[in-house]
């Protein structure tokens, strides 16, 4: 009988057990969802698109052809995909740029060099494949035209820094390094890789510390971007779904792929872009920018310092929820805000960037930046 009675408690135990987690993990599907249907509020640019950057098909070591791909980037409404299929380069892949369902398919490809991998986009396809040693195959690439992103510095293959030369961008969060390294930590969220693969995502990022500092330490010399990495290989959707390149373009998006293309890697090229995790909440409409003799200069601008004419750091959003953003100057911030707005004057040179966090029952880690802008930089002399 005490057998019976003590079974008879644990399985009790077990079921209210496993009807407060049901509870739980049933109120976390619904507050997400209500977080989804949020509006991303007033766009300050018009000509504001969205994309994803860094994923492979079945042309590398992806495990879905690019037609899978596209209709998943279909669903998700975006604008613009950039393919990364590895080669020296991937010449398949190249081939396979254009307007496809809707949605403007670039291509480049991620070169395995003596460093680790190099993001390697815009180029014109070379006679012969890219050098394998990074120097030389970066200068290879910029010869053709284009320009190179580190690829997951601190995962995977991971860099081995040196010299510069010339690198254009690093990846300071890589979905795909990050969702290895942390999945532990979101098997209580297991569940949703069936109902909302997205919320699983969420659960396994936090701060890319160490990718920031060395982006901060990189852009003392030069201008270097950075990029959120879906570095997607399977679960495309979801992925499409979280980690978004928002591209700040000056027209709107052409339909001819030629002036398309341009447009969106010209606008990479200046660093007029922001990263976001769009999952969390809709994240379009940030606006950021610097003015100064009555000049303003947009996000990825480098200013020339002139100690009489301080620069005025402004930013303006329109979220209907809550948002704390902070300025930082050197990887430091210098100004907070409750609320997207900020209004900042300075004279001293650096690199000033903002990063937008998520308040009030987001499923974001309250550490890991919602928004992080690309800088502008403050340069003695303009160097």
């Amino acid at each position: 009988m005490k057998v019976r009675s003590w079974k008879r408690r644990f399985f009790g135990g077990f079921i209210c057990i496993l009807a407060l987690y049901f509870l739980w993990f049933g109120s976390i599907l619904l507050r997400h969802r209500a977080g989804q249907e949020a509006p991303a509020g007033k766009k300050f640019f018009p000509n504001e698109v969205l994309g994803v950057y860094h994923i492979h098909t079945t042309l590398s070591d992806g495990r879905k052809p690019l037609d899978k791909v596209v209709a998943a980037a279909s669903r998700q409404r975006l604008d613009f995909l950039i393919l990364t299929d590895h080669g020296n380069p991937n010449r398949a892949s190249l081939a396979s740029q254009g307007w496809k369902d809707g949605v403007l398919i670039l291509a480049g490809s991620e070169l395995s060099v003596s460093r680790g991998h190099l993001v390697a986009l815009d180029f014109r396809p070379p006679e012969r494949d890219f050098a394998q040693n990074a120097e030389e195959a970066a200068l290879e690439v910029a010869a053709a035209g284009g320009f190179t992103i580190i690829a997951h510095p601190f995962s995977k293959t991971r860099w081995s820094w040196g010299d510069s030369a010339g690198y254009a961008a690093i990846e300071i969060v890589n979905a795909d390094s990050m969702a290895k390294k942390n999945i532990l930590r979101a098997i209580p969220y297991l569940p949703a890789l069936i109902f909302s693969p997205r919320i699983f995502l969420l659960k396994t990022m936090e701060r890319p510390s160490q990718s920031l500092e060395k982006w901060d330490q990189l852009g003392a010399a030069r201008a270097v971007y950075g990029y959120f990495s879906t570095d997607a290989h399977l679960a495309y959707e979801a992925l499409f779904s979280c980690f978004r390149l928002h591209v700040l373009l000056e027209k709107p998006l052409a339909r001819d792929f030629e002036k398309a293309k341009g447009q969106v890697f010209t606008s990479l090229r200046r660093g007029a872009f922001y990263c976001a995790v769009d999952s969390a909440r809709p994240a379009g409409g940030l606006a950021f920018w610097a003015e100064t003799k009555g000049t303003r200069f947009p996000m990825g601008s480098t200013i020339s310092r002139d100690s009489s004419s301080p620069v005025q750091f402004r930013s303006e959003a329109s979220f209907p929820f809550t948002v704390q953003t902070h300025l930082l100057r050197n990887g430091e911030v210098i100004c907070s805000a409750e609320g997207p707005e900020i209004s900042f004057p300075t004279e001293r040179p650096g690199i000033y960037r903002l990063e937008v966090y998520l308040r009030g029952g987001s499923l974001l880690a309250r550490d890991f930046p919602w928004i992080i802008s690309n800088p502008i930089y403050i340069r003695e002399g303009g160097s």
